[in-house]
This record gives C-alpha cells, structure tokens and sequence, in this order.
C-alpha cells in the first residue's frame, strides 16, 4: 500500500432526472425517469421515439458561449458536473502550483456522437474543407480533463 488515499470533497451531477445532484437524487428516490419523447428531431420513421435526454441545459453556467460552440454537448455536461464538484467542495481558486493535487473523475456512457454525426453530414454534403478544425478535440474525451486542468476560476453561484 502507497500510503496515498483519495477523498471525494464534492458532488456534482447533470442528468435526465436534473441538472444538479439534489435534483437528480430526489428523482431516483422518487422512482421518476428521465425518459420522454424525442423531439430533437424528426423519429416518425423509428420504432423507437423515446430517450433519457437532459432538458434546459444551459452550457454558459460553467463555460464560455464560444467554448460550448466547440465542443460536444457532453464535454459540456461533464464541466458543469465537474464545476459542481469543486464548488460543493469549496474549491473556488485552486493556486496554479497545487493544480496537480486535485481531480475530477467523471462518468460518460458515450460521447460526441452528435458531432460525429453532424461533421459526417458536413462531409458528405460540402466536402472536406467544410468540416471544422475543432471536430476532434470537440468531441474526444481527453477535452473534459484538459479543459478543467485549464480552467483555474470556477464560475460559481450561477448553477441551481
């Protein structure tokens, strides 16, 4: 044993059921699902209608308008957890020198597929020079942890 231990100082949680872990955790226990018709667009011609999608999420709570443009909508929901995390833990200013003292671990079932989809139409349509130079970071895992290594300033009491 190494000696090292890891201590969860704080929650944070963007869901079907909520945008933040109180909302979430009351929908578990009150047996509530996050399920209902799909309406980002048309499924006339799907068996399936229904999904669990997070509804009124607001990107801006944790990052920039022009940095929620580059990446997928989950990376987005991964910050805003990630945000909520640190700010339930009183981590408001992390001193750049004690950054690497500090994590966030978070959980994705599947991610970017709705850039992946949109840039595979892109490409078919217009071509190659149409798709954008941010596709892949935009979508690719590692975002979420570069993107909270970066972010030194937790933008809090805009969330809840």
């Amino acid at each position: 044993m190494s000696g090292r231990r890891v201590v969860v100082t704080g929650l944070g949680m963007v869901s079907p059921l909520g945008l933040d872990v109180v909302s979430s955790w009351s929908g578990i226990l009150a047996g509530k699902s996050g399920a209902a018709t799909i309406e980002t667009f048309d499924v006339s011609d799907y068996s399936v209608q229904f999904a669990a999608t997070v509804k009124g999420f607001d990107p801006t709570v944790c990052m920039e308008a022009k940095e929620a443009r580059r990446v997928d909508v989950f990376v987005q929901y991964g910050m805003a957890a990630a945000c909520q995390a640190m700010e339930d833990a009183g981590l408001t200013e992390i001193p750049e020198a004690e950054g690497d003292r500090y994590g966030v671990a978070i959980g994705s079932g599947i991610g970017g597929i709705m850039t992946i989809e949109k840039t595979h139409e892109t490409l078919l349509k217009s071509g190659p020079r149409r798709v954008s130079p941010f596709f892949v970071p935009g979508c690719a895992k590692k975002k979420k942890k570069e993107k909270k290594e970066q972010k030194a300033k937790v933008k809090t009491n805009r969330h809840g």
